[in-house]
């Protein structure tokens, strides 16, 4: 009986701690209705970003995010893990697909926040 009561309450303290998480997560993905269409609307694809980014770098792509507002707007940002370990932000335009660094100022800021 003490087994089945255990088994039963572990298992409900699992079930809540995976539901609680997919809420964590539910919360943490801020993606706006507004950076949806804008995503949507832009030419290209982030596959493609990061292709661009991976062969201009000669690098490994870690993450990639579609820039909504700023400067960078409508711009794929390309977080690229080089051989030695060194990590660089990439901007990618998706109508050719040209890239270029991000500012160092971005690169700081994120280094900064980890």
């Amino acid at each position: 009986m003490k087994r089945n009561t255990i088994l039963a309450l572990g298992s409900s303290a699992l079930i809540s701690l995976a539901m609680l998480g997919g809420a964590a997560t539910m919360a943490s993905a801020d993606t706006s209705a507004a950076e949806a269409k804008a995503f949507l609307a832009a030419p290209g694809s982030l596959s493609a970003a990061i292709s661009a980014a991976e062969t201009s770098s000669g690098g490994k792509a870690m993450s990639a995010d579609f820039e909504e507002d700023g400067a960078n707007a409508g711009m794929y940002e390309v977080e690229i893990v080089m051989p030695d370990g060194t990590v660089s932000e990439h901007l990618v335009n998706p109508a050719d697909n040209t890239v270029k660094a991000a500012p160092a100022e971005e690169d700081e800021t994120e280094n900064e926040s980890n």
